[in-house]
């Protein structure tokens, strides 16, 4: 399987600004970006993704993009409702989560907040 650094190329690329889209008027999803922090926060998702591939198995496909990050200095938190749920890249402090995805730069911050958001999409 070829390995692809679209998401990490993307997200480095971004390196100031902020996106909002709506939804019917309503807040869909918030990005926003510094030189060393990505935030996106999932506030509300209008349509149902795939679920094809398992939750931890996202996790795991993660360490690539986590691993990017890092090496780059950077650091992407998944906000669920405004709450975090996930850290990826330079300043993950990975705890138990180091065993379910097998990477010390990707940290669960919120697990129970984390299977919300993974139900919602």
């Amino acid at each position: 399987m070829t390995e692809t650094h679209l998401p990490s190329n993307f997200l480095l690329s971004l390196s100031n600004g902020n996106v909002k889209i709506n939804y019917d008027a309503n807040p869909s999803i918030q990005f926003s970006a510094d030189p060393e922090t990505r935030i996106i926060d999932i506030i509300d998702l209008p349509i149902k993704l795939s679920k094809k591939t398992g939750f931890l198995k996202k996790l795991k496909e993660g360490k690539t993009l986590a691993r990017e990050l890092k090496k780059n200095g950077v650091t992407l938190d998944v906000k669920f409702k405004g709450k975090l749920v996930l850290r990826l890249g330079k300043n993950a402090k990975p705890k138990l989560s180091k065993v379910v995805t097998l990477s010390g730069d990707i940290e669960i911050s919120d697990l129970k907040t984390l299977m919300k958001l993974e139900k919602s999409i």
